[in-house]
């Protein structure tokens, strides 16, 4: 008799979660299957778990903050590295509501009061005192001592978590689709039952564009086009102004999250990025970058045009590229 063996997937507590029952930080593993996210927290029992649905965020506004409550873990501070804790850098520290019952908030150092370290023990121990400005959780905007041992610093650089990358692009999508039956990730749908071919918004956009924009490199970089028009569907409930880039030569592990954290990064502008489906024969992926007016329109393209800049993915493939001058 053949017995079948269930295999747990091994949880990879790699991420901090801040959660929104008490605004604190835990250490968590997320699995992303179907349409729903779940966040497992690390020494808690599955009755703990947190389940988010794609469906779960009304606007954008709202997948931006769900977004900014993960991060990579902080680091743990040994005592000889104390000096790195200097006023102003951020911190996740804990707070003790009793002695079985820990909780970590972020906090900016305020001050130090430096102290001799100590080797009793044979190993060095910090005896500073760092003062903290709280930022949220119970002493929110207030000061208090405490020592290294209770103190980890918050990564200053970091990407984000894959699964919650490929959550956000699922609820994108979905958002999409709430508010506009038209936008879609691909450009047409040909279905033989009706009389006359089906566009979606996209593909009616490719089709017709007024504007069009040379490469803003040469012949090797993606083909860069600057489209903007006015559309009026019954869909839509009247007249509807955006603007949007289209671009080809993109790689096709690209996913539209990290082309949108990266042009957040860099500029201030809050986009939309979509990224079409390509043929198994192509080497490349097209996509849109999509903003709400001319003016965000002409503050994006001073981005990528910016003769002062070389913009690349992580696999050497040029996007934008223009001469630089040293010095």
């Amino acid at each position: 008799m053949v017995q079948r063996r269930v295999v747990n997937p091994i949880m990879n507590y790699s991420t901090e979660f801040r959660a929104y029952e008490d605004d604190a930080w835990y250490t968590v593993s997320l699995l992303f299957h179907g349409n729903t996210l779940t966040v497992k927290f690390l020494g808690f029992p599955i009755e703990n778990d947190v389940v988010f649905h794609s469906s779960y965020f009304q606007n954008l506004k709202d997948l931006e903050a769900f977004k900014r409550r993960f991060r990579p873990l902080s680091n743990q501070l040994q005592d000889e590295e104390c000096g790195l804790l200097t006023p102003g850098t951020r911190v996740c520290a804990c707070h003790f509501f009793n002695n079985e019952d820990i909780r970590f908030y972020d906090a900016v150092v305020d001050g130090v009061q430096e102290s001799e370290h100590s080797w009793k023990t044979g190993e060095e121990e910090c005896l500073c005192t760092f003062i903290l400005f709280w930022l949220h959780g119970p002493n929110a905007r207030k000061l208090t001592a405490t020592s290294i041992e209770n103190i980890c610093v918050v990564q200053p650089r970091w990407e984000l978590d894959p699964v919650v990358a490929s959550f956000l692009d699922d609820c994108s999508s979905f958002l999409m689709r709430k508010e506009d039956s038209g936008f879609g990730m691909v450009p047409y749908c040909n279905n033989r039952s009706n009389s006359a071919r089906q566009i979606t918004y996209f593909g009616r956009m490719i089709k017709e564009t007024q504007c069009a924009r040379r490469s803003v490199v040469n012949a090797c970089s993606p083909e860069v086009s600057c489209l903007k028009r006015r559309t009026e569907d019954r869909d839509l409930g009247g007249p509807k102004n955006m603007c949007m880039i289209l671009i080809t030569n993109m790689d096709k592990e690209l996913c539209p999250s990290t082309v949108t954290e990266f042009l957040q990064r860099h500029t201030s502008l809050s986009v939309r990025v979509f990224i079409f489906p390509n043929l198994s024969m192509e080497v490349y992926n097209r996509g849109a970058i999509m903003v709400h007016s001319e003016k965000e329109l002409q503050e994006l393209c001073g981005f990528l045009n910016n003769p002062n800049c070389i913009i690349t993915s992580s696999t050497g493939r040029i996007y934008c590229r223009k001469n630089r001058e040293d010095g």
